[in-house]
This record gives structure tokens, C-alpha cells and sequence, in this order.
């Protein structure tokens, strides 16, 4: 008679052996592809008593071989899985408790996708790599030299076609399930900012203004919104792709654009532009609109940048000494390049390349921990960096609206 307790035990490894037969039975599969493979290639070379030797006793070492390292891992997978305990989440006292639930919610799913990708990849590593066998037996017989460097080749570039392909989706997905649940969380520790899935700016006024060089495809991956300092602020982690057809996956500006409304209208289009970079056609308008050069007493200031203005007093007024040495600083931070600043009436912009172009925000992998402390400080990082950029533009508003009065 069947007790309870051995129940519960088939129960939980019959997932286990359903996986190892999966495993076993693919990697057959595999092994006579490879000795069917080996077989046609060796009589296609060398027709006769030879080829056929090579194929009979090669090709059966070879399946013999793959078959035995298909059983072990089929053996090694079947073995019912001691019950482990969960890689320990960071304690509430460092996170808080709602961004505790959270992450012990992600560890949960994040078991769920590993154990999901070792399943997926059980049958699609091997089907991948005896699809590369068959590609190779067909190149054989087309008179191609089909040796063991190139057998080997082919058999472990499908291998690993067959990973990604059990990987990929499922990680995305949790990948999206980290941003959609975390960063919010971080973003909201810095005031009432959030932070969400990019919606595509408005580049018009930035094309009309030729602030950037002529792009196509236009990327927008993560967005802070909300209120920072007591100012409506937006900021966009954005790529602009060339608009030359030869180049259209090279990159003319990736970084952040900064969008901050003003609490007073300057009353002019000011332009705060360098050489660098993906900033250059602006000054190919300089004199349209009524635009004039502004001469400022900054000395390093004015070896960096050009300033351009429909009105000079607005210009002076909107670029106080500290605001110039702060845009000086933010180029010589090490994670951004030389920011470039265009302000029309109140609307202020800012737009600053990442100099080492990694993506921001980006989630740990589903191999890591989802409390994994470095990532946490990473993504937090991010946030105040991105904040950091804004500090500047808030205290332009705040000098400006001092000089207004």
C-alpha cells in the first residue's frame, strides 16, 4: 500500500523524471542525426570499404558518445531536488516592507523562469544541434570538406541557438516584470517622481530647432516623470538612429533629453550649444530667427560653448554664473558627455549623452537574485544621476525667477 508521504514524493519528482526522459529521449535523437550525418559524409568522400568502416565504427563512437553524455544529464536532472531554501531576501529594515513583499514576490518568479528555461532547453539544445548536424550532412554531400572541426562547429553553435531560444522570452519577460514593479518603487524614495515605459517625446520643436543631427529611428526605453523641486520635470532615456541607409544602426545621439517647464516665460529662444557630437546643426541656424551671438565673461565657459539668443538680456538672465559652472561640471562627470541646452519661452531642454553608452535601468539577470544589492545601488544610481542632471535646470529657474522680480 501507497502512504501519504511516498505520494508526495512521486509527486515531486515525477516532474523531474518527465524532464530526464525529455532529455534522454532528444539527445537519442541527436546521436543518430550525428552517426546518420557521419555515415552519408564519409561515403560521400571516400566511397567504398573505407568510408563504409568509417561511417559504421566513427559514426557509431561518435552517437555512442553523445547518447552517454545525454544519459548523464538526463541521470544528473531526474535526481529528486532537495528541498532549498530561497536565496535570502535583503531584510525590510534595509528596503522597507513594501519594497520587501516585492522582491520576494520577483525571487519567487524568478525560481519559476529558471526552473522554466532548464525545462525548455532540455529538448531544444539537442533539436537545434541535430538541426545543425542535418545542415552539415547536407553541405557534406554537396562536396563541402566536412570535418570533425566543422562537425563540432555546427553541432555547438545550434546548441546554443537552442539556449537562447529557451531563454530569450522568458527573460524579457522578467526583465519587464523587475522595471514594472522596482524602479517605481526607487523612483518614489527621490519625491514624487515615478518612473515608467517610455512614451515617445516630441522631437518636433528639437527637428524644427535642428538641435540634433539629421536622424531616423527614434527610441525611447525608460521615463522619470513628476515633480522635482517643485517643478513639472520629464526625463527620457533616448536613442536616435542615423537617417543614412548605410548606417541606420549607428547611433547619433543615446543618452537622456531633460524637459522642465519654467515658472516664468523667458520671452526668448536660447541656445547653449559645443561641437561635440551629435550637436552640430543647430549652428546652422544661428542667424535665422533673429538669433545673436551672447558674449559671456565665463572664459571657460565660452571655450566650451556658444550661446545663441533671440534677446541678450534674457540670455545673461537665464545664464547666471553658477548655472554655467554646474552645465561645465555635468560634462566632466565621467557618465555623461557635454550637455547641450535649448530654452524656448519657458520650456527648458537639456539634452546629455551617456559617455560610456550602457543602458540605464537596466534589471539583473534571472541568474541573480532579485534583492541583489549591487543592482538595487545601481538602479538607484541611475535615478540620481538622472536626477543629478536636473539639479542644475531647477536652480536656473529658481535664479531666474529671482532676477525677474
Amino acid at each position: 500500500m501507497t502512504t501519504p508521504a511516498a505520494q508526495n514524493l512521486e509527486a515531486r519528482t515525477e516532474p523531474e523524471a518527465q524532464i530526464g526522459r525529455v532529455v534522454f529521449i532528444a539527445f537519442l535523437g541527436l546521436a543518430a542525426i550525428a552517426w546518420i550525418g557521419i555515415a552519408v559524409a564519409a561515403n560521400s568522400r571516400t566511397p567504398g570499404l573505407i568510408g563504409f568502416a568509417t561511417s559504421v565504427f566513427g559514426g557509431f563512437f561518435v552517437a555512442l558518445l553523445i547518447a552517454a553524455v545525454g544519459g548523464g544529464i538526463a541521470l544528473k536532472l531526474s535526481e529528486p531536488k532537495k528541498a532549498e531554501l530561497a536565496p535570502p531576501v535583503m531584510g525590510a529594515d534595509e528596503v522597507g516592507v513594501e519594497m520587501h513583499a516585492i522582491l520576494t514576490d520577483l525571487e519567487g518568479y524568478r525560481q519559476h523562469v529558471s526552473q522554466q528555461v532548464i525545462e525548455r532547453s532540455a529538448w531544444r539544445v539537442p533539436a537545434c544541434a541535430g538541426v545543425g548536424l542535418c545542415v552539415w550532412t547536407l553541405f557534406a554531400l554537396a562536396g563541402a570538406p566536412g570535418g570533425a572541426a566543422d562537425f563540432i562547429a555546427v553541432m555547438a553553435v545550434g546548441g546554443m541557438a537552442g539556449y537562447f531560444w529557451s531563454v530569450r522570452e522568458l527573460s524579457q519577460q522578467y526583465s519587464k516584470l523587475y522595471r514594472e514593479r522596482v524602479l517605481p518603487r526607487l523612483a518614489a524614495s527621490f519625491g514624487e517622481i515615478t518612473w515608467r515605459n517610455a512614451v515617445m517625446p516630441d522631437l518636433s520643436r528639437l527637428k524644427a530647432e535642428r538641435v540634433f543631427r539629421n536622424f531616423g529611428e527614434a527610441r525611447a526605453t525608460n521615463e522619470l516623470a513628476g515633480t522635482y523641486r517643485g517643478l513639472p520635470v520629464n526625463i527620457v532615456e533616448l536613442k536616435l538612429m542615423s537617417a543614412e541607409e548605410k548606417q541606420k544602426e549607428v547611433a547619433v545621439f543615446d543618452g537622456l533629453l531633460i524637459d522642465i517647464d519654467l515658472r516664468r516665460d523667458t520671452g526668448a529662444t536660447t541656445a547653449v550649444i559645443s561641437d561635440a557630437g551629435a550637436f552640430g546643426n543647430l549652428r546652422d541656424r544661428i542667424n535665422t530667427g533673429g538669433r545673436e551671438r551672447v558674449k559671456l565673461e565665463d572664459v571657460e565657459f565660452e571655450r566650451v560653448y556658444e550661446v545663441y539668443s533671440t534677446d541678450q538680456i534674457a540670455a545673461r538672465a537665464l545664464l547666471h554664473p553658477a548655472l554655467m559652472e554646474r552645465l561645465l561640471k555635468l560634462g566632466q562627470r565621467g557618465d555623461f558627455g557635454r550637455p547641450v541646452m535649448l530654452c524656448t519661452g519657458s520650456r527648458l531642454t537639456v539634452a546629455a549623452p551617456k559617455a560610456d553608452g550602457r543602458a540605464l535601468f537596466e534589471p539583473p539577470g534571472f541568474t541573480k537574485p532579485a534583492a541583489n544589492r549591487e543592482t538595487l545601488l545601481r538602479l538607484r544610481g541611475d535615478i540620481e544621476a538622472s536626477l543629478g542632471l536636473a539639479d542644475a535646470l531647477v536652480d536656473l529657474d529658481h535664479r531666474f525667477g529671482a532676477v525677474a522680480r
